[in-house]
């Protein structure tokens, strides 16, 4: 897969916060680390829907507003509560 050398910087931060953690997500980059390595439920379907969001915008010139709205959708999903100004 190749990667974009630039992460996708969001216009908006999302800031998740679950029972024992907080994280700041601010890019499509950090969103696929964030899923791929802090995630606190197995891979279902709007987590895979996600990282394939993500992993699309970062090969790709595509809008990043795909992939944060997956995050989002996933993150609900997952019991986080979501914190950002647009959601």
């Amino acid at each position: 897969m190749t990667i974009f050398p630039i992460d996708r910087l969001w216009d908006e931060a999302v800031v998740l916060e679950g029972d024992r953690q907080m994280l700041r997500i601010q890019s499509t980059r950090d969103a696929l680390l964030c899923l791929k390595n802090h995630w606190p439920i197995d891979r279902t379907d709007a987590v895979s829907a996600a990282m394939s969001a993500c992993e699309q915008g970062l090969q790709s010139d595509e809008d990043p507003t795909r992939a944060r709205q997956a995050l989002i959708d996933a993150a609900k999903e997952a019991g986080f509560r979501v914190n950002s100004w647009t959601t």
